[in-house]
């Protein structure tokens, strides 16, 4: 008897590498932004590298690359009101051999502005306005972000790791106090920390670098993103920057930092340094929308405050929205009233006595109104808004608070063993 034999052919199918930890669009906050200024590159300088604000200056880093392969770094200073160049011994730049720097930050308690590079930090004296070295700062990595948080007077430093960045924290001898990391697959660039939150700047390549091995097509090539968290590793936001904006190209992104609560970017623009600061909107669109509970579509639902009808919807999807625009800050009251389309046509008699009806009803559920909350927010320059409408639901022609789960307390019983 033969042994049939099979042969089995195995079917290797190569797929391309997948980002499985890429963003989504709806994580995203889009900033736009105005530009401010434009300086050109000091002669033989070939881009902006990072930068920081000081007391009184705007610092840009510039690289040059020359073909001895030793780099060379150069701090250009502006004034931060006028954005004019200012000038030492008529030279707009102060020329240091860091080598390829990458990030600088100030340090407003010791007046010294550090300077990153890889290995490195050199702290220069900006209290004379000398900028001139005063130690060499080693570290155990190589990172490409620095920024000293003020609140708490503690340095925080970026380097890259496998499919993301490690965030590290450390006092003021740059010994470690804690970390935390991310994932991001963008091309790594720069950081600052304001009121307590780091700004992480990164840039979308379009391709495959040194600086960047994978492309999830997200992002558009030469977008930027800037990711917003604590210094406990806890995410605030994450703006995205388009490629432009009203025909204006932003360019690589270097450096974010702040003139008081005003963000300052700055980027490799059209062979230029670029500044730039979000645009300031002072309106906002707000799109509330409240469960109900009622099982008629036969009715309407009238969006009122003290004075008068602000906007009238039927509902959808079990569901009432109002779409309202705000021009001002402030807190908006509302009540939301029930009313039947059949009865919306009835005689000058039947309609009083209709609004004697809602008003009492109005009364008796003054606490229960729709809150919106409109805010500026300085990080971005524009107004925003929250509300109470999750907490709401319509029911029963009432506008009513869902109740709150009751946490229970739990006993703490204190260990014995470490007490004395």
């Amino acid at each position: 008897m033969k042994k049939s034999i099979k042969i089995i052919f195995i079917l290797l199918v190569l797929f391309p590498y997948i980002n499985v930890n890429a963003l989504t669009k709806s994580e995203l906050t889009i900033m736009n932004l105005d530009k401010i200024h434009t300086v050109e590159k000091p002669t033989n300088y070939t881009s902006v590298q990072g930068g920081t604000t000081t007391d009184k200056y705007i610092v840009t880093l510039f690289i040059n690359e020359g073909d001895d392969k030793v780099d060379k770094t150069a701090l250009m200073l502006l004034d931060k009101k006028t954005f004019k160049k200012v000038k030492r011994l008529d030279n707009p730049i102060l020329e240091y051999d860091f080598g390829h720097a990458n990030d600088a930050t100030y340090n407003s308690k010791t007046k010294e502005l550090l300077v990153l590079a890889g290995r490195k930090i050199y702290i220069l004296n900006a209290e004379d306005d000398s900028f001139s070295l005063k130690k060499i700062q080693k570290l155990s990595y190589y990172y490409h972000g620095l920024g000293y948080d003020e609140v708490n007077d503690q340095y925080v430093l970026s380097r890259t790791i496998h499919k993301g960045t490690r965030f590290e924290i450390m006092d003021t001898s740059f010994k470690r106090k804690s970390s935390f990391s991310i994932k991001t697959n963008l091309t790594k660039q720069s950081l600052t920390v304001h009121e307590g939150y780091i700004y992480y700047v990164c840039y979308e390549a379009g391709m495959l670098t040194k600086y960047q091995d994978v492309y999830d097509g997200l992002l558009k090539r030469k977008e930027n993103l800037i990711y917003v968290y604590d210094v406990n590793g806890k995410k605030k936001t994450i703006y995205y920057i388009p490629y432009s904006y009203k025909e204006i190209i932003f360019g690589e992104i270097e450096n974010i930092s702040f003139i008081e609560d005003r963000i300052l970017i700055q980027f490799n623009h059209v062979g230029k340094a670029g500044y730039f600061t979000p645009i300031f909107q002072n309106e906002v669109n707000a799109t509330i929308k409240i469960k109900t509970e009622d099982e008629t579509d036969d009715k309407v639902y009238s969006l009122k405050t003290e004075d008068e009808e602000v906007q009238r919807v039927r509902k959808y999807n079990n569901h009432i929205t109002y779409s309202l625009r705000y021009v001002t800050e402030g807190e908006y009251k509302y009540n939301i009233e029930e009313q039947d389309i059949k009865k919306m046509f009835e005689t000058e008699e039947e309609q009083e006595e209709l609004d004697i009806t809602e008003e009492e009803q109005v009364q008796e559920n003054e606490e229960d109104k729709l809150i919106v909350n409109v805010y500026y927010d300085p990080t971005i320059n524009m107004f925003r808004y929250n509300s109470n409408s999750k907490d709401l639901t319509f029911k029963e022609g009432k506008l009513e608070l869902k109740e709150k789960p009751v946490i229970e307390e739990k006993e703490v019983i204190p260990d014995t063993k470490t007490m004395g």
